[in-house]
């Protein structure tokens, strides 16, 4: 009888036991609604005509996106609720917020056509997350050499990039609106990176750095002198960050194909062996 009670008692602690989280486990959700936070706030701001303001939202939010998914393995937290809560919050951040924000700094002066860019890029973001998403699961062991398409949060990050430079420019004397606030101008470029977002054009993945001990030291201090610039000199970093990213895709794009085609190449180089040696 008192042996069938311990059993039962431990039974009961174990599944308290197996019912408790450890606090370490939440900090990547942590991040994650701290970046959704971010997004919201990039909304708020905008609606009070505090754009650069809500820029900076959009760009924090940006930057605890990055971290969240690396704290999460780090700390082996990941769970089937943080990817879906990850998944949420880039929509809103990504999607959402950077969309409304442009509408309201320019595109509503395009009328009907400037709210059907905004619904684009938001549907943009969304279906690219879907795939995203859905690429994961049937397939774990997909090549993440490159992404295919822009990620949606560096796709909103070249969305605001026509705001970011507006901020470091001097209105005209005569009273004209700049090139890059033109709705026209603002609803082309973000068609394109919506139309990006989408594709399966390769752009470079992090994921694919491999530093060697001699590049460690060299690569925090690239990291460091990127801090002190977004610190001291926002606009001019995140506009050169921008620059860089854009000036990337053909490049990652034909490093991918002519990867593809060198695979292709062997590929068939094995056959023609194969067929010989028989």
């Amino acid at each position: 009888m008192v042996g069938r009670k311990r059993k039962a008692a431990g039974r009961t602690n174990g599944e308290t036991a197996a019912k408790v989280t450890s606090f370490h486990r939440l900090v990547p959700n942590m991040i994650t609604i701290a970046a959704l936070c971010a997004g919201l706030s990039a909304i708020q701001f905008a609606i009070a005509g505090r754009f650069e303001a809500a820029v900076l939202a959009i760009v924090a939010a940006a930057f605890l996106d990055a971290f969240d998914g690396a704290a999460a393995r780090i700390l082996n937290a990941s769970s089937k609720l943080g990817a879906e809560l990850d998944s949420l919050s880039d929509f809103l951040c990504f999607g959402v917020a950077p969309a409304l924000v442009l509408h309201l700094w320019s595109l509503h002066m395009f009328g009907r056509i400037g709210w059907i860019v905004t619904l684009v890029f938001a549907v943009a973001v969304a279906l690219r997350l879907a795939r995203f998403n859905a690429a994961g699961k049937e397939n774990p062991d997909v090549n993440r050499s490159y992404f295919s398409g822009v990620p949606s949060p560096t796709g909103a990050g070249m969305a605001i990039l026509p705001m970011i430079i507006s901020f470091q420019m001097d209105a005209p004397a005569d009273g004209a609106m700049l090139l890059v606030q033109r709705p026209e101008f603002v609803g082309l470029w973000m068609l394109l990176f919506a139309g990006l977002m989408v594709s399966y054009v390769p752009t470079f993945s992090t994921k694919q750095i491999r530093l060697p001990p001699k590049l460690v030291i060299p690569a925090l201090c690239a990291f460091g002198l990127m801090a002190a610039g977004l610190i001291n000199a926002p606009w001019q970093t995140l506009t050169a960050m921008g620059v860089i990213y854009g000036l990337s895709i053909p490049v990652s794009a034909w490093l991918a194909w002519r990867k593809e085609m060198s695979k292709q190449v062997s590929a068939a180089e094995k056959d023609s062996d194969n067929i010989d040696s028989k």
